[in-house]
């Protein structure tokens, strides 16, 4: 796997009192490098244009000379994206809905990070019975078949995956409950349908040249270390997922270089041990950081800074440990408040 290091340089480069010029850069020729680093275009309560959000973010994502996009296609992706809201059963239908999510998916990005959860109705909490793991398992099913059909021989590769998956189990962001054990049984079946949907569309559907894979993202693993309920000790092990990705906000706060850099080397030695084997993955680990990025506050100046050097220590322990992939929090602000003006300043 290749690795172009000075992309860093550009990257953090953006850090500094953050970028706030609407206009696009011109785009910079892509080269068919994994970067590493990258960004994600989930949220922003703000636009610049008369286009959608989505595809101002991916459009700025595509200037910085990057080709990895993330975005979200979850069931509120719509009004994120101030896109029309219409009605839809299923992940496809989303996707086709409303062709700014195609655009963005034909540029040419090569990896394409994107949420899906599932617009079934089916909530796996309350338990997943045999008709509704047909639905789930369908609905994933014709979405990646689709991917790999549409974009044959396109060199992109898709990972498809879930928002912090810790928040989901734990009720109310409490990171100290113990989650029920009909919860981590239900949750452990949603992942493993999602995963043999993916895994049966790629042996059942004729390609090339393209690639799909599932990831499931944890947020809360330090306690799973320390052999407490969550889905990294309970629920990754009993799921043949393809890759981690991790939220790394709990290993990477109040902590100097130091610091940072020996706990994320245990949380992912630890995640690697819990994973079961598997061929045919293209990178050398199979964890990565999903989210990491450090607020600002535009009082403080020398905040700014702070966020900066800290960013890039993220990005330094990313490339030294080897993972595939190290995502910042993020293009367009969510954080951002248009009638007070408060901002936690996590955006380029």
């Amino acid at each position: 796997m290749k690795k172009k290091f000075s992309f860093i340089l550009f990257f953090s480069s953006l850090f500094i009192f953050g970028q706030t010029i609407p206009e696009y850069d011109k785009n910079p020729d892509l080269e068919d490098y994994n970067f590493v680093l990258g960004t994600q275009g989930i949220g922003g309560y703000y636009k610049f244009t008369d286009e959608s959000a989505l595809i101002e973010q991916a459009k700025h994502t595509r200037a910085m000379g990057s080709n990895v996009l993330k975005i979200t296609l979850a069931k509120k992706s719509p009004k994120i994206y101030g896109l029309p809201i219409r009605k839809v059963k299923t992940t496809k239908e989303l996707f086709l809905s409303n062709k700014d999510y195609k655009r963005v998916f034909d540029m040419d990005f090569k990896y394409i990070f994107t949420w899906v959860h599932s617009l079934t109705q089916i909530q796996w909490k309350k338990g997943i019975n045999k008709s509704e793991e047909q639905i789930l398992y369908a609905e994933m099913y014709e979405f990646a078949t689709y991917l790999l059909k549409e974009y044959n021989n396109s060199g992109k590769t898709f990972m498809i995956g879930n928002w912090e998956g810790d928040w989901l189990l734990h009720s109310g962001y409490d990171r100290y409950m113990t989650p029920p054990k009909k919860h981590v049984k239900n949750m452990t079946k949603w992942f493993q349908i999602r995963q043999k949907a993916i895994d049966d569309a790629k042996k059942k559907t004729k390609h090339e040249n393209v690639q799909i894979y599932h990831y499931i993202e944890l947020n809360l693993v330090l306690k799973g270390m320390n052999g407490d309920v969550c889905i990294a000790e309970d629920i990754l092990p009993k799921v043949d997922v393809d890759l981690v990705s991790y939220s790394s906000y709990e290993a990477i706060k109040k902590r100097n270089f130091e610091e940072k850099t020996k706990t994320l080397t245990d949380i992912f030695n630890y995640l690697e041990k819990q994973l079961k084997p598997k061929k045919d993955i293209p990178f050398t680990r199979r964890v990565f950081i999903g989210e990491y990025g450090y607020q600002a506050n535009i009082n403080r100046p020398q905040s700014f800074v702070k966020q900066h050097n800290q960013t890039k220590e993220i990005m330094q322990i990313a490339l030294a440990l080897n993972l595939p992939f190290a995502l910042h929090w993020e293009m367009y602000n969510n954080e951002y408040h248009k009638k007070t003006g408060q901002s936690k300043e996590m955006s380029l």
